[in-house]
């Protein structure tokens, strides 16, 4: 085993993951990082891509959840961008 070391571009922290060797070279030698290490977690396999941490990633890159079950909110005057306007005086 191995450890490799990835510092956070947005935080600076930094986070140690442990790998088999042959599956760094074979990830270094070409092979994708979750055919190379299907052992770690998603999160584990993206530090090692860009080095962004799971907080900072999610932070970022997340959308805001939204409730599967509530109408969008389109403007005052009822515009949906799919149906066009309810209301012909807008």
């Amino acid at each position: 085993m191995i450890t490799l070391i990835t510092t956070c571009p947005f935080c600076g922290r930094e986070n140690s993951i442990n790998v088999r060797e042959e599956d760094y070279s074979a990830w270094q030698d070409g092979a994708l990082v979750q055919d190379a290490f299907p052992y770690l977690s998603a999160d584990e396999r993206e530090m090692l891509i860009s080095g962004i941490c799971p907080t900072c990633w999610n932070d970022t890159f997340s959308d805001e959840e939204e409730d599967e079950d509530s109408e969008p909110d389109y403007d005052e005057c009822g515009f949906n961008p799919y149906m066009g306007c309810y209301d012909y005086d807008c």
